[in-house]
């Protein structure tokens, strides 16, 4: 029964991994209130979000986000994930051993794609960090701590550590 729950969990894992692959540069999907879908790539979905952009901003950036979309769609990374996830899945559910070796080389060519996704990710929040200002960035730069802070605090709040009374009455 683990075993199921195991490979399950790894199906499940590798379906997740394949279904943001081409979500960060699609514009003008509504995700912000300034039309761009999602902001800046690997900055979160909402980087730009409350940040006031001149109109030339906007241009820039709707440009770099388009022209980032067209590069995905051409090279088509989702279906390259999706062919790798496919065989993986073949892999764990066919009978009989498990060829590890062949899904050791799978990871290892869905860890390859995963590196230029986010290579071209990395270039094109690059490309939008250098059309805005040193205030506009420090904006978002403030609102990524709280963000990050209050994540801090979830996470203490779901995984609180052991009472240390507990610890030292060995109860």
């Amino acid at each position: 029964m683990k075993i199921k729950k195991t490979l399950l969990a790894a199906i499940v894992a590798a379906g997740v991994s394949v279904a943001g692959v081409s979500a960060h540069a699609e514009p003008g999907n509504g995700f912000n209130g300034n039309g761009f879908g999602p902001g800046i790539p690997g900055a979160g979905l909402n980087a730009l979000d409350g940040i006031d952009l001149t109109k030339k901003q906007r241009k820039q950036i709707q440009t770099i986000l388009q022209e980032a979309h067209r590069q995905d769609q051409a090279q088509d990374l989702r279906g390259d994930f999706d062919k790798i996830h496919r065989q993986i899945e073949d892999a764990l559910t066919s009978p009989g051993p498990v060829d590890k070796d062949k899904v050791a080389t799978l990871q290892q060519e869905m860890a390859t794609l995963r590196a230029q996704r986010e290579s071209q990710h990395l270039e094109t929040a690059s490309r939008i960090h250098d059309v805005l200002t040193a205030d506009q960035l420090a904006q978002i730069h403030a609102r990524q701590v709280k963000i990050h802070d209050l994540l801090d605090q979830l996470h203490a709040v779901e995984h609180p550590a052991p009472a240390a009374d507990a610890d030292k009455s060995g109860k």
